[in-house]
């Protein structure tokens, strides 16, 4: 039965749709995993590098253990703000939907879509800035993957895996690639050789992996429309001609090094029907915030292609 002009309630069916809906060429919650919050407003704990100092830890006959601690630096306080869309499911649409086809389903996939888009333009922008990622290098010239004949993917990432390692004593564990790198890295002769003599089989994200020593290798292939409303279409790539190293704990923990999390506190899909449009809203909340823990846990490659 379908709720009253002024009825809203969350549709439990849709909330969980819209929790289990994923599409592989977004990254943004793979970069930042996703802690889940039971309140909107919390704090997370910085810790600083003092765990890394040398200490005396001989004790004397009858004295006490010298005392350390876990050495917090400062507290943040984070909010999960309330991101909402809404879509229209006018009873005409209803009507001629045949199954399996079922708009309401649809509706709420296609919200998911762009929350999605936003959360992935978002931290792209933010990562792909020199001024937010201090620990960066600027590739041009032959210096850039493209150039099969000069180039250096191999030694420019090493550098960015140590870089990492030498701010954090964690060694980068993840290479994230734009799309359009990633179409020129993988035809690298340096790459092919050393997969091809090194056993790893052929040229994969995996075997890239296993080359290199890391856990993973993700690529950024979404894109979004670029032109404004009534305007010529124009797709772009999000994640442009950039690379980067990130240190990512295999589990979330606040007490160890990570470049950052989303913290969510909960995402629902609700809908009322409107007489006069003569159609249900369907109506997605995502609460979340994104936060940086540390930009040493991360290391930017700009232009890495041409």
């Amino acid at each position: 039965m379908l709720p009253t002009e002024r009825s809203v309630r969350v549709d439990p069916l849709l909330s969980k749709l819209s929790l289990a809906y994923q599409n592989a060429d977004y990254i943004a919650e793979k970069l930042l995993p996703i802690i889940t919050t039971a309140k909107i407003t919390g704090k997370y704990y910085v810790y600083d590098k003092s765990k890394f100092r040398k200490v005396r830890t001989l004790r004397g006959i009858g004295a006490s253990a010298s005392e350390v601690g876990y050495g917090i630096s400062q507290s943040s306080v984070f909010t999960c703000k309330d991101h909402a869309l809404k879509e229209l499911v006018p009873d005409e649409l209803k009507d001629q939907a045949e199954n399996p086809m079922n708009p309401e389903v649809d509706a709420t996939e296609n919200l998911a879509e762009r929350f999605l888009i936003e959360k992935e333009y978002d931290l792209a922008t933010y990562m792909q800035s020199a001024s937010n990622l201090t620990n960066y290098t600027t590739l041009t010239g032959v210096n850039r993957w493209n150039d099969y004949a000069n180039s250096d993917p191999i030694g420019d990432i090493e550098t960015g895996i140590e870089s990492v390692r030498s701010k954090t004593f964690k060694a980068a564990n993840t290479l994230v690639l734009g799309q359009e790198v990633w179409n020129k890295l993988k035809h690298h002769p340096d790459l092919i050789d050393r997969i091809k003599y090194g056993g790893f089989g052929k040229m994969s994200l995996q075997a890239l992996a296993d080359l290199l020593d890391l856990d993973q290798v993700i690529v950024g292939a979404a894109g979004r429309e670029t032109a404004n409303e009534g305007q010529t279409s124009s797709m772009g790539y999000i994640w442009g001609k950039y690379a980067w190293l990130l240190y990512i704990p295999k589990k979330p923990s606040i007490k160890q090094v990570a470049f950052g999390y989303h913290f969510q506190h909960k995402k629902t899909v609700d809908k009322w029907y409107d007489k006069d449009r003569e159609g249900v809203f369907v109506r997605e909340h995502d609460y979340y915030t994104r936060e940086i823990l540390t930009v040493d846990a991360a290391y930017l490659i700009i232009t890495a292609v041409a």
